[in-house]
């Protein structure tokens, strides 16, 4: 059973750590698995130092992403609430750590970025860090 199922199930709903950056470097990871190429996709995100943030880096662990995160002292890790009913979905944010990208940390490992050879980001990150998404494009 995988720590988040211990942490974040909730009288028999289940909490899984990440967002839609996340969940498109999981799909994209899972292809690739599938078809020999292991161990190609790094994710990159700001985290709090917290239970949370140890439980999304340890999932991602397990998954085979190498995950490059940004430890924020200041901000727990960011949380989303997602209801689903039928085929209509809502979502509230808590971006919290998300917010908080530090440049510092992405010059520091760009070297993991220089032979990428897809780079995906969401528009979230726009708002976040624009001078770290103009710099890594």
């Amino acid at each position: 059973m995988p720590l988040y199922d211990e942490i974040w199930a909730l009288e028999g709903r289940l909490a899984i750590p990440g967002g839609s950056a996340l969940n498109s470097a999981r799909s994209t990871n899972f292809m690739l698995q599938n078809s020999g190429h292991e161990g190609l996709v790094t994710y990159y995100g700001s985290i709090g130092k917290d239970e949370k943030g140890e439980v999304l880096a340890k999932d991602l662990k397990d998954t085979g992403i190498t995950g490059n995160f940004y430890m924020d002292e200041t901000a727990p890790t960011g949380t989303c609430a997602v209801l689903v009913k039928k085929t209509e979905r809502t979502l509230v944010a808590n971006l919290a750590a998300a917010c908080n990208y530090n440049i510092e940390h992405l010059r520091a490992n760009m070297d993991a970025l220089k032979n990428a050879k897809l780079i995906y980001s969401t528009s979230f990150f726009i708002t976040s860090n624009k001078e770290a998404l103009l710099e890594v494009g």
